[in-house]
């Protein structure tokens, strides 16, 4: 056996370090990410949210007067007044209701804070498919660490979600436009704009990292995952306007991080117990 031979077959049969199974896995889900047509399903709707809620919020819904029984006994519905474009983005809003206490919030929850939710749903179709094809299985017998899966999974989460942002900021700009809202920006100017989409992007490390856990405790279980990370994600729903407002100061992206950082670990730990201790079927 020659020099060259014996280096080529210590190659071949060498054990692949951390760094190269991450990279191999993230190889093979980004592929997967970019073949999967709910990836821009949820892309497409992220920029179709601002056009339908700008158009919601200049409709009309006050019921005629005559009518005193109807307006009496109906659940009045809030409309949302955004007074200028750039509040989507701060998941902020101002309302013109008939009755304050009996309202129906229509945007309260249709602004880019939705988004943290539909990164969850696409990680629950993508881990969810991995139990259900027997894909997991080839996984773990070429990564046998469970972390390699916790980190790309949580990576394309990450990736996802801050993707949905960027659409829902070109579908805002649109909207804006076409329905001729105002672009004025809060006082701190387009740097409080820039630090608050930045923010909101950091703290898909939180949202991505907890419904990984929920996705692979359910495993193939879609409907469920589906369930819980709706729940969950309503009572979390406040933390993501948290700080990130379009008077945002560099303080803003910097406690995102942390939180991000802080929300991946714990979560991943979550999952990396979760897939370690139960089976893969």
């Amino acid at each position: 056996m020659t020099a060259q031979n014996a280096v080529l077959s210590k190659e071949k049969f060498k054990t692949p370090t951390f760094g190269d199974r991450v990279k191999s896995m993230l190889k093979l889900d980004f592929y997967r990410l970019f073949h999967t047509p709910a990836f821009y399903i949820f892309l497409i709707i992220a920029a179709i949210i601002p056009a339908m809620v700008l158009s919601l919020s200049s409709v009309d819904m006050t019921p005629p007067q005559s009518n005193s029984q109807y307006t009496q006994n109906t659940p009045q519905i809030e409309m949302p007044a955004f007074d200028y474009t750039w509040q989507l983005i701060e998941g902020s809003e101002n309302f013109t209701s008939i009755e304050d206490t009996t309202g129906l919030d229509l945007a309260g929850f249709a602004n880019i804070n939705m988004l943290y939710i539909f990164a969850g749903l696409l990680m629950a179709i993508f881990v969810a498919h991995d139990y259900s094809s027997g894909y997991v299985k080839n996984i773990f017998t070429v990564h046998s660490k469970k972390l390699d899966y916790v980190i790309s999974k949580s990576a394309i989460g990450i990736f996802s979600g801050a993707s949905m942002v960027l659409t829902y900021v070109f579908g805002t700009v649109l909207a804006g436009a076409l329905t001729g809202k105002s672009f004025l920006l809060g006082a701190s100017g387009v740097g409080g704009l820039i630090f608050c989409l930045i923010s909101k992007m950091l703290l898909m490390g939180v949202f991505c990292s907890l419904y990984l856990s929920i996705a692979v405790f359910f495993r193939n279980k879609l409907w469920l995952t589906i369930v819980f990370t709706f729940l969950l994600g309503m009572m979390f729903y406040p933390v993501a306007s948290f700080g990130t407002t379009l008077d945002s100061t560099i303080l803003a992206p910097l406690v995102s991080l942390v939180a991000g950082i802080g929300g991946a670990l714990a979560f991943g730990a979550v999952s990396n117990l979760f897939l370690k201790k139960r089976d893969l079927a």
